[in-house]
């Protein structure tokens, strides 16, 4: 049986639709796993709802999207902050966290990376080009197609993500203005840009903790992207058993 990957989604409020990218169905499909998308639902059903949806999965995928809620980590909208959802960030936070607190393996992909470390403690830059300090920025929003390798990422030397990818650097794609600052308890910094702007997280205590700042799903085609999937849907089948 294959293991069942939950996968969380986006709604349009406007038009009144959820989406999903479909490369990351494609990720954890071509990985061997069964994808199971998760929508948002309404937040008097959130607490009831968490414990149904994480027997029902092996995994969970927190995907791209808009910016969370800088109240969640304590301060005041910035005014260059883009769009909020609420809808994803009253499910997504409480599930990241019951997930990691289960011992359920758990891959965040941009938003989704941001959202394990706001879920855990730690806090996020509301815009980079405002915010960050230290050395120049490099672009962290691409003008190129999507698939396309932009910016180059130092992979450390030790850790989870390095064990995986097998490599000590990589190019990826890039599409964020926001980015971790201050890691969460129990998360270790795996990967950075050249600027010094963190593009991984994880937690060797966890079974499987990952989260990545780029695309991954964009880049099928690229062996260390699948690889990543492959990883994360094999840590859901030894899960499962």
């Amino acid at each position: 049986m294959k293991p069942i990957i939950g996968i969380t989604c986006d709604y349009d409020w406007e038009a009144k639709i959820f989406k999903l990218h479909s490369g990351y169905v494609e990720g954890i499909s071509r990985a061997g796993g069964l994808p199971l998308i998760i929508p948002p639902i309404s937040a008097c059903a959130v607490s009831e709802s968490i414990s149904n949806i994480l027997s029902q999965i092996q995994a969970l995928l927190l995907t791209g999207g808009q910016d969370v809620h800088p109240r969640y980590f304590g301060e005041e909208p910035h005014t260059a902050i883009g769009r909020v959802n609420p809808q994803r960030d009253e499910l997504e936070l409480p599930l990241c966290l019951a997930a990691v607190q289960a011992g359920m393996p758990v891959l965040g992909i941009c938003r989704g990376i941001q959202l394990i470390n706001v879920a855990l403690g730690g806090d996020i830059y509301q815009d980079l080009k405002t915010q960050f300090e230290g050395r120049d920025l490099i672009c962290h929003s691409q003008s190129a197609p999507t698939w396309t390798e932009f910016h180059k990422i130092s992979i450390h030397e030790g850790s989870r993500l390095h064990h995986i990818l097998g490599v000590n650097q990589v190019y990826t794609n890039s599409f964020h203005h926001q980015a971790v600052r201050t890691l969460a308890p129990g998360l270790e910094f795996a990967a950075s840009a050249a600027d010094g702007v963190i593009e991984a997280v994880e937690s060797k205590s966890h079974s499987f903790l990952v989260g990545v700042q780029w695309h991954p799903e964009r880049m099928m085609e690229d062996s260390h992207m699948l690889g990543l999937f492959k990883a994360f849907v094999e840590a859901a089948g030894v899960q499962k058993t």
